[in-house]
């Protein structure tokens, strides 16, 4: 699954990614963090 801790390896070792699933780990994190917080975290391991 991905998550916080293995999305930016994942998006940085697969050559020409253009899309992931990450629904679940997101709304888990969510939970905890906040929606808006915790979209802004993935955005960022995506850049």
């Amino acid at each position: 699954d991905l998550d916080l801790q293995n999305l930016k390896y994942f998006s940085e070792n697969i050559p020409g990614l253009l899309e992931v699933s990450i629904g679940h780990a997101l709304i888990c994190d969510a939970v905890y963090l906040g929606l808006e917080n915790t979209v802004q975290l993935y955005k960022r391991q995506l850049t």
